[in-house]
């Protein structure tokens, strides 16, 4: 959700915008490892991955770190056929009884078999 935020190029951009002030309203969480996802195609450049970052901040989520309870969450939501970046975002959610926000078909399966409600603003 929040790469298409940035990325005018992706096809979920306008949508994603749209929800972005619900979500933000709500007080959006995002995961550290979801963060340095986030910043993967800036970092090779200093000054562009210091705009991302600063970018991030600007939305004024909540980072969150995983903990090991999350993190091994993130690995049993492997077997529902999601990524591990992935898996960590929905066991932030779970964790924080947050529902999430995402465009991911795999991840929208997937979410009722780990009790996590899709975000209404992306419905």
């Amino acid at each position: 959700m929040v790469i298409a935020i940035f990325d005018d190029r992706d096809s979920h951009h306008a949508a994603a915008s749209r929800a972005l002030e619900a979500l933000l309203a709500g007080g959006a969480l995002l995961s550290l490892v979801n963060y340095a996802e986030v910043l993967v195609q800036p970092a090779s450049d200093e000054r562009t991955l210091a705009a991302a970052a600063d970018a991030v901040a600007s939305l004024g989520v909540e980072l969150v770190a995983p903990t090991p309870a999350i993190a091994h969450d993130a690995a049993r939501f492997r077997a529902l056929g999601v990524s591990l970046a992935d898996g960590f975002a929905m066991a932030t959610a779970r964790a924080r009884g947050a529902t999430l926000a995402t465009f991911d078909r795999r991840v929208r399966k997937a979410l009722p078999h780990a009790g996590i409600e899709l975000a209404q603003s992306v419905r």
